[in-house]
């Protein structure tokens, strides 16, 4: 099998999802049956595969940003992850990563307005869980509760 140099350099310079190497074999105006040939080639290969791409990138969000299980999801089916491999990884880690994010973006948006109600429609906005915002404003209102008594 005999895989265009652009294609090769798309594929290595980073990890790829299924669908988004199928795009650029599109955008590279290469044929259905050519395509395929290649994708199963890539997927037999090693070089793509979504199953290690989801757990890879829910392993980068958790170390590198402050994410819902909401935004972690909508990300990866923006990408062309199916929902089946998505659900598989979200995991109690990424809803520990939820509640944490949560409370500190909460505390950052709480020293910025004040507003308890902004800093709840900011997380909704998000996509946190109902769970987290209350975990979250919980926090808020302690911390609150301890600089008035002070």
């Amino acid at each position: 099998m005999i895989v265009d140099n652009k294609l090769m350099k798309y594929v290595l310079f980073k990890k790829r999802t299924f669908e988004e190497v199928r795009l650029k074999c599109k955008q590279l105006n290469y044929t259905d049956e050519y395509s395929e040939e290649i994708l199963d080639y890539l997927e037999e290969a090693g070089y793509i595969n979504d199953d290690i791409y989801v757990q890879k990138y829910i392993q980068n969000v958790i170390k590198l940003k402050k994410s819902s299980a909401w935004e972690i999801k909508m990300d990866l089916l923006r990408r062309g992850i199916n929902e089946d491999i998505i659900e598989k990884y979200i995991t109690d880690e990424v809803y520990e990563h939820e509640k944490s994010s949560a409370v500190e973006l909460a505390e950052k948006k709480y020293r910025a307005d004040r507003e308890i109600a902004k800093v709840k429609k900011y997380l909704m906005n998000k996509g946190y869980s109902h769970n987290s915002i209350l975990n979250a404003i919980d926090k808020l209102e302690k911390i609150d509760d301890n600089n008035v008594e002070e």
